[in-house]
């Protein structure tokens, strides 16, 4: 008696503490988990720090030394404070600056569209298992509605209004609802377990927490004010295609640098005498062209030009097909949207169809054939609605990923 007991008890136990689980509870893991969302935090915190040392390489070098020496017992110091910046057409430094900012600026949107992009891809896969999860709801009625035929067909049967024929085929149908509804129980365990490996949790087998399938969706089919994350970063690619084409092309002139030292020396080995210190400052400009340039840089320019010319061909090809899966995506909401009107119709229908069907064969005017095709119609009209309620909002959702807008409302 007391080992059931313990059994109850731990059973009650498991049941109380499984845990419940959201479509919001599964995207947070997915995106606190993500190695690849860690990768992008990782690549877009190098991509700031690239920023702060070509900041810092803008300044002007300030060097401060302090020296001591002892020569045949004769002591001597000297310190000194210097200041100096260089400057020329093509400046490294400014460049670097640029194009640093500008691969912050990629690598901000690179983590953008990786989030969208792993948020729509949970979100797919919970829809896929919510649809799985009605269509089973919907064969579980179809064979409580064939158990019913069949033992209505029994006892025909035993009034002589049947025949041997009709009882076999009614049992066959029901043990092919059944082999249906266990397969689609064995991919609702690999999708479950797909889902729950993406989001990177342990499945402690708690129930997973759909929301009722939305039919009345109206999404609205307009461009974003900013162009997709996708497109801006092809753009900051042209750019950055843009600076190096410029440089190039600068350091093919003749070279002007100009240059500034300002410095304080200490003199009379006071070196901690600050007033004593001397000043002293150095302003040049200078021009020089070597002979060989066009030859020695005329060829990197040109590799760089062309290598623009590849950005920004890759940018109009990406505008292109953007704009070409936008209108294939309205295309196909329009599509699965009078689909989905003549089918809620037609299943409407075919339940109606289906229960004067049954009463028909209850009543001996209607054969078994005839009942198994209103009833297959009914159960095809169903499923028909449920996957295309579930398509259309995978469709909602993949315009805002498209369009880099909130998807859910939210990420």
């Amino acid at each position: 008696m007391k080992r059931y007991l313990i059994i109850i008890l731990v059973i009650a136990t498991g049941i109380l503490t499984a845990r419940q689980y959201t479509l919001e509870d599964m995207i947070e893991a997915g995106l606190n988990s993500s190695y690849s969302m860690r990768q992008k935090n990782i690549m877009l915190k190098n991509a700031g720090l690239g920023v702060q040392n070509a900041a810092w390489n803008l300044l002007p070098s300030a060097d401060v030394s302090f020296r001591r020496a002892n020569t045949d017992e004769r002591y001597s110091s000297n310190g000194s404070v210097v200041v100096s910046k260089s400057l020329t057409l093509n400046e490294p430094t400014y460049f670097n600056f640029r194009q640093a900012s500008l691969d912050k600026s990629i690598a901000k949107l690179d983590w953008q569209q990786s989030k969208k992009e792993l948020v729509y891809g949970i979100y797919t896969a919970w829809l896929d298992l919510a649809q799985l999860q009605k269509e089973i709801s919907i064969r579980e009625a179809n064979l409580a509605i064939l158990r019913i035929i069949k033992r209505q067909t029994e006892l025909k049967m035993q009034l002589g209004q049947r025949t041997a024929f009709d009882v076999n085929q009614s049992e066959i149908n029901v043990i092919n609802a059944e082999l249906a509804i266990a397969e689609l129980n064995n991919q609702m365990i690999k999708l479950r377990a797909d889902l729950f490996n993406k989001v990177k949790l342990t499945d402690d087998g708690g129930d997973l927490l759909y929301a009722e399938t939305r039919t009345d969706l109206e999404p609205v089919f307009e461009d974003a004010e900013e162009e997709p994350f996708l497109l801006r970063q092809l753009r900051y690619d042209v750019k950055k295609s843009g600076l190096s084409k410029l440089q190039q092309k600068i350091g093919l002139l003749p070279t002007v640098v100009a240059s500034a030292t300002y410095g304080q020396y200490s003199q009379n080995n006071d070196v901690l005498q600050f007033d004593n210190y001397e000043d002293s400052y150095t302003l040049s400009l200078g021009v020089s062209w070597s002979l060989w340039t066009p030859f020695t840089k005329g060829s990197s320019y040109a590799q760089v030009r062309n290598s623009l010319t590849l950005k920004q061909w890759q940018y109009e090809e990406q505008q292109a097909a953007l704009r070409l899966q936008k209108d294939n995506l309205r295309r196909e909401w329009a599509f699965l949207s009078g689909t989905l009107a003549l089918n809620t119709k037609k299943a409407a229908q075919a339940t109606d169809n289906l229960s004067i069907a049954q009463e028909r064969y209850n009543l001996g005017s209607l054969s078994l054939i005839e009942l198994e095709q209103a009833r297959v119609a009914a159960l095809e009209a169903e499923l028909a609605v449920n996957k295309l309620s579930f398509q259309l909002q995978k469709k909602a959702e993949e315009w805002n990923l498209l369009n880099s807008l909130l998807i859910l409302d939210r990420y």
